[in-house]
């Protein structure tokens, strides 16, 4: 077990449940991205929000893609 991606997973961890937290704000929108096989699935409140889901998940599945070559 490697102490460097134990980190990041424990970062990622740490973000989602900051993100949890705020969701419980008064107005809060929400969404969320679901993904099987290649084709994502965008949940979310408003177009602001799918637009924001669709580029978090990106960014994420490269964070992954690039700690699988690591």
């Amino acid at each position: 077990m490697r102490p460097d991606k134990v980190f990041i997973g424990l970062a990622i961890m740490f973000l989602g449940f900051a993100l949890l937290a705020l969701s419980y704000l008064p107005n809060a929108e929400v969404g969320g991205v679901i993904v099987i096989g290649p084709f994502p699935i965008v949940l979310a409140s408003s177009p602001e929000m799918a637009l924001f889901g669709i580029v978090i998940a990106a960014v994420m599945l490269l964070l992954v893609y690039s700690l699988m070559r690591w």
